[in-house]
């Protein structure tokens, strides 16, 4: 009996020896890969945020460099501050089915570390901005300024961004002398750090915001700092980008020589050039053209526009997402083996000290570990399939999505050409009247386009959003009515509401025949005037939804009733008032004329923000 004991703990402390010594080798080399050169991991860091601001395509060579370069430590840190940098060089590109994956993937980051509080204001900056496109800013706007509030005053980058956002959203609501506040402390601030693309990207948004506010001579000098900063420290992409503005400004401005010069530049170094800044100086030139009616070069940069837009579109391909999302599940995957094995490491330490004493309890403590080895490689199996499935789930939710968009994407491109052959065909038209009705379809067209875009670019393919969707067709509209040279105030009150396209599509055409009526006979004989506009929804009516347009012009004069007219612009009004089963009513003031429409529509087609 006592040879068996001593053989008993002769062996056991053998095993405790060799499983003391695999633990301590595997915990050494567990640890070993956790090690980098943090200073230089930032440093490498803040040469991409600059890049991000002055040679977008570098920036993108450098965060795959990044990535290659760091993937091997498997470290959730690292990959969170590399993954917060991708959110801002996608928001860049305007690619915001990556930067919604991003913005997911840096959160479920989170689950496996506890980021710094630095590192976390840095993804709630970027995640309100995208939260806030296309809604209302105020929310926006609160969120930045607690940012700046909680941030560390050392941090320069993250501090001229949230003023540069704040400088955006004042300049969007029509706060321009908020705006510019905000742009003299991001130039503070580029100023104390004394560095050449911070005072760059600033001058490009302190260009946006003097334009905006009319105040075209200090817009111009800040794209041309902006071009010298470019070509003195030899950054050829940010030069063509700075070109593009101040061809912008001077096309708008109708100082047509001039702006034609600066888009000559952009073509003649075309492969220096983003493909976003492309975009838009083939949409210029288009523009251009059409100033100086010459339709056929108005025509081809269209086209030209259209297949840059295209080549975007694909550079934003679902096929990318969906590999994406691939990589990352096996990178998670990876995280929670090693996160498990580095707990099953502990416990085997703590394993050692309780076999070298009691064999009893080793004996004991072995069956458990097995068991719950057995046990967790159960619930992982089961985990992958959830996972499995889940994911196929969301694949082909995502495909149909895509799907969507990419039909509204082509209608939209489709429309477009049609509005463009149109354009052709009106310059063999003498005759006025056919003229104004070659003009009235071109509107309607570009109205039930940008429907469709706005479902194009909407996070959800089903709806439209119509406070902006209508804003947008009421600025197109200001655009093709300009040459009334009537200063016409346009005041919009539209509540959160998004309709689907089956009802969207008739209010747009509605408001759009109203408003095309009052500025053409409204104000006749003067030289101002305002046009209110409301869509509301009062959910105590069973005609839940109420649409009001009226103006103080002149009125209705007319001995029968306004939707009683022989005109086609009545006619389509009147068809589309049967289409939605609406009443009206028509309100005929002291001044002016406006006509109220009720209509009701299934919660089906409807939503709330």
């Amino acid at each position: 009996m006592i040879r068996f004991q001593e053989r008993l703990l002769l062996f056991s402390f053998k095993n405790y020896i060799l499983l003391f010594l695999f633990v301590h080798c595997a915990v050494k080399g567990f640890s070993q890969t956790k090690k980098y050169d943090y200073q230089k991991f930032q440093q490498e860091i803040e040469r991409l945020q600059e890049e991000m601001i002055v040679d977008i395509s570098k920036a993108n060579e450098t965060l795959r460099f990044l990535d290659n370069k760091y993937k091997h430590l498997h470290s959730p840190e690292i990959n969170y501050v590399i993954t917060i940098k991708k959110i801002k060089f996608f928001s860049a590109y305007g690619d915001y089915a990556r930067v919604k994956f991003e913005l997911n993937k840096a959160k479920r980051f989170q689950f496996f570390f506890k980021a710094k509080k630095q590192d976390k204001l840095y993804l709630d900056l970027y995640g309100a901005v995208y939260e806030s496109l296309g809604q209302d800013f105020r929310l926006l706007i609160a969120k930045t300024k607690k940012i700046i509030q909680k941030s560390k005053k050392t941090d320069k980058y993250l501090l001229l961004q949230c003023h540069l956002v704040l400088a955006n959203c004042y300049s969007e609501n029509g706060k321009y002398e908020q705006a510019i506040q905000e742009i003299h402390r991001a130039k503070r601030i580029a100023g104390e750090k004394g560095n050449p693309a911070f005072m760059f990207q600033v001058a490009n948004s302190a260009g946006q915001v003097y334009f905006f506010n009319n105040e075209i001579k200090r817009a111009l000098g800040e794209f041309r700092f902006a071009k010298k900063l470019a070509i003195t420290n030899h950054w050829k992409f940010a030069e063509q980008y700075a070109n593009t503005s101040l061809g912008e400004i001077y096309l708008y401005t109708n100082q047509l020589e001039n702006a034609k010069k600066y888009f000559d530049l952009v073509l003649k170094n075309e492969h220096n050039t983003e493909l976003r800044d492309l975009f838009q100086v083939y949409g210029c030139l288009e523009h251009y053209y059409e100033l100086k009616e010459s339709m056929d070069s108005s025509y081809f940069y269209s086209i030209k526009r259209n297949e840059i837009d295209d080549l975007l579109e694909n550079l934003r391909s679902e096929n990318l997402v969906f590999e994406l999302e691939k990589d990352f599940q096996t990178e998670s995957n990876q995280y929670l083996l090693e996160e498990e094995r580095g707990k099953n490491q502990q416990l085997r330490l703590i394993l050692i000290l309780i076999l070298m004493s009691i064999v009893v309890i080793i004996s004991i403590s072995y069956l458990f570990i097995r068991q719950k080895s057995d046990s967790n490689r159960i619930l992982q199996q089961q985990k992958e399939e959830i996972d499995e499935k889940n994911k196929e789930i969301s694949n082909s939710l995502a495909m149909k999505e895509n799907l969507l968009k990419e039909i509204h994407h082509r209608v939209k491109n489709n429309l477009q050409v049609v509005s463009s052959i149109l354009n052709l065909q009106s310059r063999n038209v003498n005759d006025p009247e056919a003229l104004r009705i070659i003009e009235e379809g071109k509107d309607r067209i570009r109205a039930i386009a940008l429907i469709h875009n706005q479902l194009h670019l909407n996070n959800d393919s089903a709806y439209v959003e119509m406070g902006g969707y209508l804003n947008k067709l009421i600025s197109q509209m200001g655009e093709s009515f300009s040459s009334y040279n009537k200063k016409i105030l346009v005041k919009v009150n539209v509540e959160e509401i998004n309709l689907a396209i089956d009802y969207a599509v008739p209010v747009g055409l509605i408001m759009c025949e109203l408003l095309s009526n009052a500025y053409k006979h409204a104000f006749k004989n003067l030289d101002e005037g305002i046009i209110e506009i409301e869509l509301k929804n009062n959910p105590e009516r069973s005609l839940n939804y109420e649409l009001l347009v009226r103006d103080n012009g002149v009125g209705y004069k007319g001995k029968t009733p306004f939707l009683d007219q022989s005109s086609t612009g009545v006619e389509i009004i009147s068809a589309f008032v049967q289409q939605l089963d609406a009443k009206y009513s028509m309100i005929d003031e002291k001044v002016g004329f406006g006509l109220f429409i009720q209509f009701a529509i299934d919660e089906r087609h409807s939503k709330f923000n």
